[in-house]
């Protein structure tokens, strides 16, 4: 009986020091990378998507930018945060127009107005 409370004791033990040494890696992983983000800059696109004839706002267009899809507000509007300045392709897309391409050369925070023509 001593020999399985003693077992079952170590055990205890060893489980919460194993534990508590990923606490310090998580602890300390997360300031790593909290540094890393600090020091980096980022900048956001903001922009509107427009049908291009009637200039009346489109609402739900699909954004893809660097693979991640965004989509336009109610008011045709979005904004894409935390990217890394340089060039960017965005794409944008809506059902019943033509798809929009465009290369952006991002180095502060910009804003964009895309016009979509109807197919």
């Amino acid at each position: 009986m001593k020999l399985i409370l003693s077992l079952i004791a170590s055990l205890v033990l060893s489980g919460s020091a194993f534990a508590g040494n990923e606490n310090i890696e998580k602890n300390v992983n997360a300031s790593k990378s909290k540094t890393i983000t600090e020091t980096t800059v980022q900048v956001q696109v903001i922009g509107s998507v427009m049908d291009e004839v009637n200039n009346e706002s489109l609402a739900g267009a699909s954004i893809l930018i660097d693979g991640v899809k965004h989509y336009s507000d109610l008011d045709g509007n979005f904004v894409v945060k935390n990217l890394a300045p340089g060039k960017h392709q965005i794409v944008v897309e809506l059902i019943s127009y033509e798809t929009k391409s465009m290369d952006i050369n991002v180095q502060k925070d910009t804003k964009i107005n895309v016009g979509l023509v109807q197919k």
